[in-house]
């Protein structure tokens, strides 16, 4: 995932890493009171678990493994031993009894009062068992055994008595071990020697029947095999020397004889000549066949020299000198005899490949007898290797089982110890610090993310699908001005129940806070949702119950009066009115009057101490609500309103609750939606937007109200900075 452009999990809105940082940073105020209760609790927890932390003493001895010299282990064919080998040897049942029963359990009891008292000799185990650890120290071959427990007498004992019998263990089961080895090889030495005398019996057996036959080939066919063998391997020499000579013959012959793509035929069938007279002559002196004087054959071979020396002659190339002219005839000389002889070798090759499988053809049951001699010898060997080897390793065994230390010595005795280890209050201080922040944010986190309720305007936009109008931030007021309206209860008739509402009318008159501005920029935004037709009636309401629509709806009319504009504050919550409380006014006469046949409505609205702003209360209880509003009597008196005044706000009950707000929104302007920031659930806000949209009415926009600008890193930290940065100043 892009960290420069990720959506947000509360808003759906892209934003960047650090807004993201700023988010998790506002939850983290937000649920500070849960993260420090949980820190507080983990830290608690953990002094309380460090006091009642038992002390612990420590006794520890070290011992040394003897390791084998390398040729001596290569020898006798040892691994050493790892660790996890004496660790077995620590943790097995056989060593725990052993150290059980040498100290006693009475004294592990009298040390320990519970295991005295509720302890069996399996708690007693285990005991040692936890309290016993054996590592590797600093120094190859080294091994430390340490003993644990709550008295300083009791790690003693353990770590003394631990050592002895874990060396005992060590030697026992060494000497368990190369005893059953030996028992292995003995075992083994029994079918070898079987096999060896049956092995010895069948090669001496064999060998008297065969005779004269060798081990592997007869006399005749091994003397045949190594002179072909010898002749084969001249046979590559004398190729390649006769190759050599024959490429510094062609060189010669360029240099004494014509040469070039178009040789003249006359001197193809002079070379040709010439090595015809040449090969006889060598024939005739091979038959023994002298020749005195100068022959027939030598006088043919230097007339045919003269005539290609002739053509040599000239042809434009340099004449070849006496040098090269008797090498050439010297070297032709040789290359004919080489000739002669390389073939004369194959020949001979050829002679002992065919002597070599007539004899194998002629004599198939010498040549078997010879290979099975052979094997019959090998095999004996073999088997007398075999012996030989597991006679030495059944000493070897014997050797080390009657050796008494099992490689293993103690370096430094277990001591008494002075003093229990450390606590390390410090450590545990520290974590139970980190796993207390970890649990308060994985719960202020977990909160958060199953909090369903409206937060911010990405949030609503997200959720409603309709923009906001307006942010009104949390109004801190005093306990003491706010208003107490007592209603008959819903459980009981008999019973009165009390609600406090918050009584803070903002006064717009001079006024220059954070709170009259953002009344100020809702009136702007509400005038410009229709500039073209401005709004003349529009009703504020809520999806539910608390939140704060009945002071929102008061500030935003007294905003829209100190603008100048003629404003009529109307109260149709006929079931649970509140405005007339906030303004301090008699409820009736009010709205609930215009219905009665009367239609005075200068008796029922009633001017306020806000210039141009004027105030239709509910009037008298009525037990059908929805029927007034319902009516046709309603339209007559609403045109009247629109006639007479600038901008007429209508509060009506929450929309969840009752269909108060439906009815009488299809005959206005708009309905503005409050919206009270972390308590309105996005249910109920979705909701009902969806309920005032299947009826047609017009959802101008919401208000998100109580929003808290104290928070630094809150999705509307800023807001208050830059108010104050940019408010009017005195020159």
């Amino acid at each position: 995932m892009n960290d420069t452009a990720t959506t947000n999990r509360t808003s759906g809105q892209p934003f960047t890493q650090s807004a993201r940082l700023k988010d998790y940073l506002a939850i983290i105020v937000r649920r500070s009171v849960l993260i420090l209760l949980s820190l507080l609790s983990v830290v608690l927890s953990t002094v309380f678990y460090v006091l009642r932390m038992d002390d612990v003493y420590e006794s520890y001895s070290t011992m040394v493994i003897e390791q084998y010299n390398p040729l001596i282990r290569e020898a006798l064919q040892k691994t050493p031993r790892s660790l996890s080998f004496y660790q077995g040897i620590l943790n097995s049942r056989t060593f725990i009894d052993m150290v059980l029963d040498s100290i006693g359990p009475e004294v592990i009891q009298n040390s320990l009062p519970k295991l005295a008292r509720e302890g069996t000799r399996q708690d007693l185990r285990e005991y040692i068992r936890e309290n016993l650890q054996l590592k590797k120290t600093t120094y190859e071959s080294f091994l430390q055994l340490t003993a644990q427990a709550n008295t300083r007498e009791l790690a003693y004992f353990m770590a003394t008595i631990a050592t002895d019998v874990f060396k005992k263990r060590c030697q026992e089961v060494e000497s368990e071990e190369s005893r059953q080895a030996v028992v292995e090889i003995e075992k083994q030495l029994e079918l070898v020697r079987a096999k060896l005398e049956q092995a010895e019996h069948d090669y001496s057996s064999f060998k008297e029947k065969a005779g004269s036959v060798g081990e592997g080939t007869t006399p005749e066919l091994q003397t045949l095999q190594e002179a072909y063998a010898k002749d084969l391997a001249q046979l590559g020499i004398k190729e390649a020397n006769l190759k050599a000579e024959k490429e510094h013959l062609k060189k010669l012959e360029a240099m004494v004889t014509p040469t070039g793509k178009a040789i003249p035929p006359e001197v193809a069938k002079l070379r040709t000549r010439l090595k015809e007279l040449e090969k006889e002559k060598m024939r005739l002196e091979g038959l023994g066949i002298r020749l005195s004087g100068v022959s027939t054959i030598d006088r043919e071979i230097n007339e045919i020299e003269k005539e290609l020396l002739q053509y040599k002659r000239s042809s434009e190339t340099p004449h070849a000198t006496p040098e090269a002219i008797r090498q050439w005839q010297q070297l032709r000389k040789s290359v004919i005899t080489k000739e002669a002889d390389l073939e004369l070798f194959k020949r001979r090759l050829e002679s002992y490949r065919r002597a070599i499988a007539n004899y194998k053809k002629d004599n198939p049951n010498i040549l078997a007898q010879s290979l099975e001699l052979l094997r019959l010898r090998r095999s004996k060997e073999i088997y007398e290797n075999v012996y030989s080897f597991l006679l030495e390793k059944a000493e070897e065994e014997r050797i080390q089982s009657a050796s008494s230390g099992a490689g293993i010595k103690v370096v430094d005795i277990a001591r008494m110890p002075d003093r229990p280890i450390p606590k390390n209050e410090t450590r545990y201080y520290v974590l139970g610090v980190l796993f207390g922040l970890a649990l308060g944010l994985g719960l202020a986190f977990l909160v958060e993310f199953n909090d369903t309720t409206l937060k911010s305007t990405e949030d609503i936009e997200r959720v409603v699908h309709v923009p906001v109008l307006g942010t009104i931030p949390h109004i801190v007021h005093n306990k003491k001005d706010e208003i107490q309206v007592k209603r008959r209860s819903s459980k009981s008739k008999k019973s009165l129940a009390v609600t406090q509402y918050p009584r803070h009318l903002l006064n717009f008159s001079g006024s220059d806070s954070v709170t009259t501005e953002s009344y100020r920029s809702l009136r702007t935004n509400l005038s410009f949702v229709s500039p073209d037709d401005p709004l003349r009636t529009v009703l504020v309401t809520s999806a539910g119950p608390s939140e704060g629509k009945s002071l929102t709806i008061s500030n935003l009319a007294m905003a829209y009066a100190q603008m100048g504009k003629r404003t009529l504050l109307i109260d149709t919550d006929l079931r649970r009115p509140v405005l007339h409380h906030l303004f301090g006014v008699k409820r009736e006469p009010g709205f609930s009057e215009l219905f009665m046949g009367s239609q005075d409505y200068e008796k029922v609205i009633q001017p306020t101490e806000k210039e141009n702003l004027f105030l239709l209360t509910a009037g008298m209880f009525t037990p059908n609500p929805a029927e007034l509003i319902g009516s046709q009597k309603m339209t007559h008196h609403i045109e009247y309103f629109r006639d007479n005044f600038d901008i007429v706000f209508f509060d009506t009950p929450p929309i969840v609750a009752v269909t108060d707000a439906a009815l009488l929104g299809t005959r206005l302007d708009g309905v503005l939606l409050v919206i009270r920031s972390h308590h309105t659930d996005r249910e109920v806000a979705s909701r009902a937007v969806n309920t005032l949209k299947n009826v047609g009415v017009k959802v101008l926009g919401t208000v998100l109200n109580d929003i808290n600008l104290s928070h630094r890193y809150s999705s509307y930290g800023y807001y208050k900075y830059y108010y104050h940065y940019y408010r009017s100043k005195k020159t």
